[in-house]
């Protein structure tokens, strides 16, 4: 059974000031990304797709390609999200500068995935633990004919030292979702978290749920991010700031919630950078990972 796993790494980091998911963090230059995949692998995940965009193409090929030909059934591929895909009968104004956003990133991948897939950020550290969940979570909306679900992580395994960061807070019953809430600015104070949403601060316990965009789908969820991008286009095609997210057609799907236990980390901020590769170091010191991942 193919199970994949689209890693969308073609964003730019605007408050870390360069490209968070090509820089090294590991004891052999190792990218978040590389744990990622390598997790997934280990997880049960024998697909992976890197969404890039045209400027890190050539370097994700360079990395990857001869390093995925040493696997055992295990396959690559590198989508570009191209800014005229899944536009069909509109014209892409001269004006857009920013891309489409996160749901026409997955849209361009439809012609790749014929299967059952999850969505992570490169530049998230999400854990092994998380993968395991993720792919379990495949199965169960499989089995009870969900096309969405996702695996979140307790607030307080997800903040920065460096400053107030923005999260997703779930809000959800039992193991239905009900909505995400992004939530801005949030920093620990004790044992409650506090944040700025909708303009208004908001104070949330420890163990609060959160959201850090690991999603699982069915293949079927590419009809609905077409019919969805289309309706969006039709409102906002000279909008050149406005973006289609995917969180925002997850919302309208019935969603399968897991949470798992790991600690969620990456790069907010350039003074996030020694502290990730600090904990990358205590993992491999721990034995959690190989000295030398890829050998």
């Amino acid at each position: 059974m193919v199970r994949s796993v689209i890693i969308m790494a073609g964003g730019m980091g605007s408050r870390y000031g360069g490209l968070k998911q090509v820089d090294s963090f590991g004891p052999n230059n190792e990218s978040i990304l590389d744990y990622s995949i390598f997790d997934a692998i280990k997880a049960g995940f024998n697909k992976i797709v890197i969404l890039s965009s045209p400027k890190l193409k050539k370097y994700f090929e360079d990395k990857y390609i001869k390093l995925f030909h040493s696997f055992n059934n295990i396959s690559l591929e590198i989508v570009v999200q191209e800014p005229i895909y899944g536009l069909k009968q509109f014209t892409l104004p001269d004006n857009r500068v920013k891309p489409w956003g996160t749901g026409q990133a997955i849209l361009c991948c439809e012609n790749v995935i014929n299967e059952s897939f999850i969505t992570i950020n490169a530049d998230d550290f999400y854990g092994y633990g998380a993968f395991k969940k993720a792919i379990d979570s495949l199965s169960y909306i499989e089995k009870n004919n969900l096309n969405v679900s996702t695996i979140s992580y307790l607030v307080e395994n997800t903040l920065s030292e460096n400053g107030g960061v923005s999260r997703g807070v779930c809000i959800k019953d039992g193991k239905k979702l009900i909505t995400i809430e992004e939530t801005h600015d949030l920093v620990r104070r004790g044992d409650i978290v506090e944040g700025n949403f909708n303009g208004e601060k908001v104070h949330h316990p420890i163990g609060t749920q959160v959201s850090m965009n690991l999603f699982g789908f069915q293949k079927s969820i590419f009809n609905l991010l077409n019919s969805e991008f289309e309706m969006f286009l039709k409102k906002n095609i000279n909008e050149v700031k406005k973006e289609f997210l995917l969180p925002d057609v997850v919302g309208k799907e019935d969603v399968y919630i897991d949470v798992t236990h790991e600690n969620w980390f990456g790069v907010t901020y350039k003074e996030d950078s020694e502290i990730v590769k600090n904990k990358i170091k205590n993992l491999v010191e721990k034995n959690t990972y190989p000295y030398f991942l890829w050998d």
